[in-house]
Parts: C-alpha cells; structure tokens; sequence
C-alpha cells in the first residue's frame, strides 16, 4: 500500500493529495540504455509528478547505482565498503594512498559516477583487498607523518585480523585532531566568511608549515595566513586554505585560532615556544614547524601567492603587521569576534604584485 501525503501541487495551484509511485524507466547515460526502478511523488487529482527534493535526490541515486552496477557491479554502497573493510582508514589517507582527490571519493561513495580507471581501483580492493599495500608503497609519500604513522597502525592491525593474529588495538583519537580543526571551519563553506571554498586542512596546515619553518611569531603567522587567503580570493574570487578568520583585538586570526594551534602541536606539525618579554608578564609566542612544508598541495597561482606574501611582509615584526592589517576596511567595520567577510579583500591597496 503507498504512503500518501498533503503537499503543494504546482500544476493544481495547491495542496493536494500525493501518493509514491513505483516506475521502471529506460534512461541513456553516457550513450548506455540503462533500465532503472525510480520513486516518485504524483498528485492524486492531477496525476502530475510533483517536485520534491528528497525523491528527487533518491531518484539521481537509483540511476546512478543502476548505472554503475549495469557497467561496473559496483553501487556507491559498495563503492564506500571498500574503503570500510579497512576499518579506521579515513577518506583523506584512503584518497592520498588511491591517487584520488578526497572529495571524488567523498562523492562516489554517495552516488557520484566514478571514472572508469577509479572503478577499476575500486574493483581491484574489492576482489584484493590486500592490493591496498601496493597502493601504499607507491604513494606514501603523499601522506603527512602524522598520516603515515595513522595508515601504517591501520593496516598492521587490518592484516593481523585477517591472518588471525592478535592486533593492538587502533586509537582513532589521532583523528581527533584533525576532524576538531575541520569542524571550526566547514559549517561556513562555501559561503563569503570562507571565501566560497570547503575547508582543505591539508593546504591550511601546508600554509602554517611555508610560513612558520624558520620560526615565526604568532601574532604575524596569523596576518600572514590572513593576507594570503584574502589576496588570493581577491584575484581569484576564491580563496586558498577555505579557513573562515575572526576579527578580534590584535587583528585578523583563523576562527578559534588557539584552538587550532593546541590541536597542531598535539599533532606535532609545529613547535610553540613562550618567552617572557618584561616584568609585567608580556609573553612572546613563536610557532615554528616541525615538519616540512608540501609544496605539491598548492596549484602554482597559490604556491606564489604565498610567497609573495612572505616577501612583501619580510620586514614587518608582529607590531608593525598587526597595526598594518588594523588599516583595512574588513578589520575597521567587522564587529568584535565576528568574521570577516572575504568581499572586503577588494578593498585591499595591497596587490600580489607589489614590493
């Protein structure tokens, strides 16, 4: 018996009785035939299929997983256990170690059409499993020590299961880290606080590493990251790293910046060193990285953009910048420990370009 439902009808100009209804359909994806059952909510007085988001998103899914297991096997179920089989193994290390970019895997494991050279990977894990090893051999160097010294835990305790052998068991809160610095950040993506980017932690690590890896003070490593986001998406209508910043007293800063620096040294990513200025308690912080940075994170529009930030502000102390970045109009009219929105960056006298 179908569920029914008191909805807006577009073509009756009202609300009327809805009812789901099964239909088989021959759609051509790709230049294939594909036959595929769909779900659709129709009006009971007029008989039209009724728009709703939620069978409509169902519906793209059905025809996606008809379509991949009509020219794979594979649906995006099963796409998403075979990363799975290896239990703890995130979307990120499981990406690097693939060759794949995260959000593809992200996307495929919910109904995004897979290519055919990652449809053959996936089907290789898939009848192989233990073909992961060669995939990690090959690409380890994609990961960061901290990734690497995760994968290598993983799949050490992966292949002592399958063999019988007695694992110790994983901690996943070296994960913790990362998904609390993501959570900061990723409920703005998209949006002009994040400059229309997702939150990316490796290009956002990556930029700490470039500017902190002969010791930075912390005041100016927050500028610098600051001014090379901003100018980027003021040439580019898109910023670098996707990291919303907040407006507080001594300038512009990541969102809950200490909170992120705490999770980076748990992370061990980078050093922070305190020394006492004077008598009245004056503290200076200086972050310096403990690892190298990754040039190959950044496209080379990027890559520049950074190091053109680090030439122009060479000479600036964490005075000279943080009274440099209070002249700005986003600073200026942004209120008290809110964000800053990325639009102000055409407002910069600043260019990429200047000395």
């Amino acid at each position: 018996m179908s569920r029914e439902f008191l909805t807006y009808c577009d073509d009756c100009g009202k609300d009327c009785n809805a009812e789901e209804k099964k239909e088989r359909q021959t759609i051509r994806i790709h230049g294939k035939l594909i036959d595929v059952e769909v779900i659709m909510l129709v009006c009971k007085e007029c008989g039209s299929e009724i728009s709703d988001e939620k069978y409509m998103n169902e519906q793209l899914k059905a025809i996606n997983d008809a379509y991949i297991k009509a020219t794979s096997g594979l649906t995006s179920e099963q796409i998403r256990n075979v990363r799975l089989q290896y239990k703890d193994l995130g979307i990120r290390p499981f990406a690097k170690i693939l060759g794949i970019g995260s959000a593809s895997i992200a996307r495929h494991e919910t109904g995004e059409l897979p290519s055919d050279k990652h449809i053959t990977i996936y089907k290789e894990l898939k009848e192989n499993p233990r073909s992961i090893f060669e995939y990690f051999n090959k690409n380890k160097e994609n990961l960061s020590p901290r990734e690497l010294k995760k994968v290598e835990n993983v799949l050490r305790n992966w292949s002592d299961e399958q063999e019988g052998r007695i694992s110790t068991p994983f901690v996943e809160i070296m994960q913790d880290d990362e998904e609390i610095i993501e959570s900061i950040h990723k409920p703005f993506a998209f949006t002009e606080f994040t400059g229309y980017r997702d939150f990316n932690l490796d290009k956002f690590l990556n930029m700490v590493l470039f500017f902190s890896k002969w010791g930075v003070n912390k005041t100016k490593l927050m500028k610098l990251l600051w001014y090379s986001d901003f100018l980027y998406f003021k040439k580019y209508t898109a910023s670098i790293s996707g990291a919303a910043y907040a407006r507080i007293k001594f300038g512009p800063v990541p969102k809950d910046h200490e909170i992120i620096l705490a999770h980076l040294q748990h992370m061990d990513v980078i050093e922070i060193e305190e020394s006492l200025l004077n008598d009245e308690g004056w503290v200076k912080m200086t972050i310096k990285a403990t690892q190298n940075y990754n040039p190959n994170v950044f496209e080379k529009e990027e890559m520049v953009t950074l190091e053109r930030v680090n030439y122009i502000f060479e000479g600036y102390g964490s005075r000279k910048i943080s009274e440099y970045s209070h002249k700005e109009r986003a600073w200026i009219e942004t209120p008290d420990e809110q964000l800053i929105n990325y639009k102000y960056s055409r407002d910069f006298e600043l260019e990429l370009n200047s000395r």
